[in-house]
Order: C-alpha cells, then sequence, then structure tokens
C-alpha cells in the first residue's frame, strides 16, 4: 500500500516537473522570438559616416597696392601757386587771400600737439561763383620746405576755421596757426581746398 501511494507522488512530482520545463522551454521560444538577431540588427544598422572630403582651393591672388596720387595729379589738382601777399582767383567765381600773418607762440592744447614758434595765418575767400559754398568742407594745410613736409596745425592761440555756408556775393575768414620754426618761414606753401576735385588756391613764399 504505502509502495503504490510511493509511486504516486513520484509520478506527480515528474508530471509537475515536466510541466515547468515545457512552459519554460515555451518562454524562451517567445523571447528568443522578439528580440531580432545580432547578426541583422548589425547588418541594418547605418555604418559610420565616411567623413566628407576637404576640396583645397587655391587662394584668391593679393590685391596690387596703388600708388597714392601726388598732390599735382589730377585727383587734388592746384592752381598755380601766388606769392603769399596776393589774392588768388580761380576764374570761377571765387577769390582766396591771406591777409594777415602773425608770428606766435603756439600753445599745445590736444595729443599731437607742439607747442613753440608758430605762425598765425587769417584767410579769407570771396564768393562771387553765383552759388553758395560749404565751407565746412575747406581743408586749409601748410607745408615747409621744397619737398613740402607738413606743417603741425595747432588751434591756439587764436585758431577760428571756416565753417557755415558762404552765399554768393559775401565773404568769410578763417584763422589758421601751424607750427614752423623761424628758420624754415623762407619757403612755406598754404593750400585752401574747398570743394573736391576743384583746383586747390596755392599761396607759396616767405610767411611770418
Amino acid at each position: 500500500m504505502r509502495t503504490d501511494r510511493r509511486r504516486r507522488w513520484v509520478w506527480i512530482a515528474a508530471v509537475v516537473v515536466g510541466a515547468a520545463l515545457i512552459a519554460a522551454v515555451i518562454a524562451f521560444n517567445a523571447m528568443s522570438r522578439a528580440q531580432p538577431d545580432a547578426g541583422s540588427q548589425a547588418s541594418s544598422s547605418p555604418g559610420p559616416s565616411q567623413p566628407t572630403p576637404t576640396v583645397t582651393r587655391p587662394a584668391p591672388p593679393l590685391p596690387t597696392s596703388t600708388p597714392l596720387p601726388s598732390r599735382s595729379s589730377d585727383t587734388m589738382p592746384e592752381l598755380a601757386p601766388v606769392e603769399p601777399t596776393e589774392p588768388s582767383d580761380n576764374d570761377a567765381g571765387l577769390v582766396a587771400e591771406i591777409v594777415k600773418m602773425e608770428a606766435v607762440q603756439g600753445e599745445a592744447v590736444q595729443a599731437g600737439d607742439i607747442a613753440g614758434p608758430a605762425v598765425q595765418f587769417t584767410l579769407r575767400i570771396d564768393n562771387r561763383s553765383g552759388e553758395p559754398v560749404d565751407l565746412g568742407l575747406v581743408a586749409v594745410n601748410a607745408y615747409v620746405g621744397e619737398r613740402r613736409t607738413p606743417a603741425v596745425g595747432l588751434s591756439r592761440p587764436g585758431g577760428a576755421p571756416f565753417e557755415g555756408i558762404l552765399r554768393d556775393g559775401k565773404s568769410a575768414e578763417g584763422v589758421y596757426v601751424y607750427n614752423i620754426p623761424e628758420k624754415q618761414r623762407d619757403d612755406v606753401t598754404v593750400t585752401i581746398d574747398y570743394r573736391a576735385g576743384q583746383p586747390a588756391f596755392v599761396f607759396r613764399g616767405e610767411v611770418g
């Protein structure tokens, strides 16, 4: 009797174990089907991106330098020079002249100024051209010697540049100061540019 019960329990245990094994096999197969094959994954995934080839282009040629125009070029025309004591007429209704030259002691006020012996020029422009002239465009410069070395401009004493609009039939004055040593005053050039493209007034000779 005991032998029959023991066999029955052995048989039941075998059935339970077998069922568990079958369930494990089914679950394993289901998981294997759900996951894609590693080989197919590797074949379907894109490969590493290839670097874009760099195209080397020749560097553009360097621009050639253009020499600066000289004072006698067509871009910066000048009237024939006159003595500092004479008026200069541009034959277009404008007359410029140096009405006064005075030796002064230049004062250093701002950066670049050099205090020392200087010449103060009082300039006048008469307008009979039939049209207004913008004096804000006037540029006055002074040069020393044959090579026209630029003189340093000062604002004091008494500097008062041209400004405003000069109407037809009117005249205006401007005062300019330049650092010019006494021994260099025998050959000084003063220019008055009043409009781009128009010839500048030129005064050259002894000053001060």
